[in-house]
């Protein structure tokens, strides 16, 4: 009874500890690490009171769980959905709002919808420089032609924030698949369900990232590989190579990084098979060198060179490897050493074991004590590679790891389904049942209401309206044939290249463009039929005002 009361105290003194903690808006790393040791007090606690009552073993059984999991799933994707569309839905078709890469990949695509691979720069260039865009009398994104293209045709249909929602919904069915190929129907439905309450699933999807769509390809081609290993036909094969080079159109590295551990299975698994190998083998190779082929081409179509990529000739210090690393070219360069890459490995390492799936590393632990299997191996061997390759591109983000989140939610899954058959064998004496659908049921809880949260949704929804003041502001006072010099943005570092977004012919009502001081009256005289304003941004009131230029 005293065990019993303690332990009902810890869970509600961290439980709301870590309510507090969960809804600041500032999130530091002392925060995180608080967070994080709560959370797992908390786990254990009410897992022991889980264990110690067979009554609430008894509910959870597994009839219930999936009825609750056959709930989430269409919720999920509708909220999903509805996010892109608050995200998007007051853009015009030439403001879009994001990160700089967003608005990138949002102008690439653009120009594909067009029939073309860029668009001539204005005779004043200068003014019109947006972020990660070349601006040598060309005008053109930096980023690889696959996911612009993709977006390109959401941007012809009207929809553009549909796009990586669809690709999105179709990754969980797809993730669902690869777990109950190789493992079971439960673990696909964990898995999926794990991926669909993640917090980078919520981030991502939403926006004009290319993240999303390379996790649906990095899923299909693994569900490819498997379904040709298992029985070899040469539309598998064929499927694979493609789907291969699609993802190596969006994100050529994470292809790579992506498809070494599994092509190596591959082909080891092939040779047994002599005869049926070679035909798969080369099915694989040849529907994929097209694709190959096509990204050369376009290097050599933007910047002349066949080796040389835009995202190159836009900032040779953004590169892989260590050295003098810049991620714009408005930046100093800064030393990238190994201790810097270690560094990084661990604390994305740290982030991923609690904003992917909380406790992630104790479900891997688990699959390692059960001692894994063929499968296991492989998705751990995927996990691996794109960490260890990461660590050579200086710069620091999780989302890099998320193509590769399908390995990330399967392990994860089979480890809190191998659960039960671990603690019955190290504690024969104590019986418990349904612990994995315990386990699963707090993990998606915490997700849901601790790590996303409804309060970090509403700070991001407003925080998002807040960085479109320069436009809503516009809107507002209903200005219309007008020039904007953009002074002071509400985005940190007063980045105000992500706010130049116009037209691809410059000619529209309301222009965007950089406030280059005694060099507007250049532009002034460019555009003498527009009225002509100063926006800038007060960091104290949080405001934004427009001052009409004479």
């Amino acid at each position: 009874m005293v065990l019993k009361t303690l332990l009902l105290l810890i869970s509600v003194s961290s439980f709301l500890t870590i309510g507090i903690i969960a809804g600041k808006r500032e999130f530091k790393g002392s925060h995180f690490i608080t967070l994080f040791a709560l959370l797992l007090i908390f786990f254990i606690a009410i897992m022991v009171l889980f264990i110690k009552k067979e009554k609430y073993q008894g509910i959870l059984e597994q009839r219930l769980v999936r009825k609750i999991i056959l709930i989430l799933l269409p919720m999920g994707f509708i909220f999903i959905l509805a996010m892109g569309f608050l995200m998007h839905f007051n853009e015009d078709d030439h403001i879009v709002w994001g990160t700089i890469d967003s608005v990138s990949y949002y102008i690439q695509a653009k120009i594909f919808s067009t029939g073309h691979i860029s668009v001539p720069s204005h005779e004043l260039k200068e003014f019109f420089s947006t972020g990660y865009c070349i601006n040598d009398g060309r005008y053109y994104s930096i980023y690889f032609p696959g996911w612009p293209l993709l977006l390109s045709v959401g941007i012809t249909m009207g929809l553009p924030w549909i796009i990586n929602p669809i690709f999105g919904i179709l990754t969980i069915i797809l993730i669902y698949f690869i777990g109950m190929e190789i493992y079971d129907r439960e673990t696909g439905l964990f898995a999926a369900v794990l991926l669909l309450c993640s917090r980078y699933f919520y981030v991502l999807t939403p926006t004009y990232f290319s993240e999303p769509s390379a996790l649906f390809f990095s899923s299909l081609f693994v569900y490819c590989i498997i379904r040709t290993l298992k029985e070899p036909k040469v539309i598998s094969s064929l499927l694979a190579g493609l789907v291969l080079g699609i993802l190596f159109l969006i994100r050529p590295y994470t292809a790579f990084a992506v498809s070494l551990p599994i092509m190596g299975y591959f082909l080891l698994s092939s040779v047994k098979r002599k005869a049926k190998a070679v035909s798969s083998i080369v099915a694989v190779i040849l529907s994929f060198l097209p694709m190959f082929f096509v990204f050369f081409l376009y290097n050599y179509l933007q910047t002349g060179s066949v080796f040389l990529t835009p995202f190159q000739y836009y900032n040779p210090s953004n590169t892989l490897g260590f050295g003098l690393r810049s991620f714009d070219i408005i930046i100093n360069p800064y030393p990238y050493t190994v201790f810097n890459a270690i560094r990084n490995v661990v604390v994305n390492l740290a982030i991923l074991n609690l904003e992917s799936v909380p406790f992630l590393f104790l479900f891997f632990i688990l699959v390692f004590i059960n001692k894994p299997n063929q499968w296991d191996m492989l998705l751990f061997a995927t996990l691996a590679s794109i960490i260890f390759f990461q660590m050579f591109y200086f710069y620091r983000e999780v989302r890099y790891y998320y193509p590769v989140f399908f390995a990330l939610v399967i392990l994860a899954a089979r480890g809190i389904n191998l659960s039960d058959v671990i603690f019955r064998k190290y504690f024969p004496h104590t019986r418990v049942k349904n612990l994995h659908h315990f386990i699963l049921l707090f993990i998606v809880l915490a997700n849901l209401f601790i790590i996303i949260s409804p309060k970090k949704v509403f700070y991001d929804y407003r925080s998002a309206k807040k960085m479109r003041d320069p436009f809503d502001v516009v809107q507002e006072r209903e200005i219309h044939n007008a020039v904007v010099f953009l002074k002071t943005v509400p985005i940190k570092d007063n980045y105000t290249a992500l706010y130049v977004q116009n037209p691809l012919n410059f000619i529209g009502d309301v222009l965007f463009v950089k406030d280059l001081k005694e060099k507007n009256i250049e532009l002034m005289e460019y555009y003498p039929e527009k009225e002509f304003y100063i926006y800038e941004f007060d960091r104290l009131k949080k405001s934004g005002k427009l001052t009409k230029l004479k």
